[in-house]
């Protein structure tokens, strides 16, 4: 089924459990690099764009979001060859929300805790710059996704009754139960 609005979910301001990445890994901030907006593209076709987005994708969700400064809110994920294998974007909004944005692993590399520290390194930073809340959208198919969210704080966001009937059958399918502070 297709939703006109992706599922919200927020997290209140507040310490952040730290993650490191597994051995071997490393964060890489956005350089500006050619190839690291090559690399970007190629890592979000494994989820968040379509198999056939080019650059225009990267201007569209990075260079010309609103607030998002790319030296400071873009980091990647290397490992230990080198290949750059996850990224994750993360703004301060100027109203105090902290958002984050566009996150993707690529598939041979999930399943490892990637996530759970790329969560850990954007709030910490979004933390670190005065976030008064932190916010994020996720389509509902992208489980794994919304399993790393839970795991950093964030709760679903309900404010209609198709939103509730979402993320019931979403946290159904994790065997999550709806925690109604949410």
């Amino acid at each position: 089924m297709s939703y006109t609005q992706q599922l919200k979910m927020i997290r209140r301001s507040g310490p952040v459990k730290q993650v490191p990445l597994p051995e071997g890994y490393t964060f890489e901030y956005f350089t500006g690099l050619r190839e690291q907006i090559e690399d970007w593209i190629e890592i979000c076709r494994e989820g968040l764009i379509s198999p056939l987005s080019g650059e225009e994708a990267f201007m569209a969700a990075i260079a010309n979001y609103p607030d998002l400064k790319p030296a400071k809110d873009l980091v990647f994920v290397r490992d230990g060859k080198g290949e750059r294998v996850a990224t994750i974007a993360f703004v301060l909004h100027s109203n105090g929300a902290g958002y984050v944005h566009m996150v993707c692993c690529k598939k041979a590399h999930r399943g490892r805790g990637i996530g759970d520290a790329m969560n850990s390194f954007a709030l910490s930073r979004l933390e670190e710059r005065g976030a008064a809340y932190s916010y994020l959208t996720t389509d509902d198919f992208r489980l794994g996704a919304v399993k790393t969210y839970l795991r950093a704080g964030f709760e679903p966001c309900i404010d209609t009754d198709e939103m509730r009937e979402r993320w019931d059958n979403v946290l159904s399918k994790l065997g999550v139960s709806f925690n109604e502070k949410a």
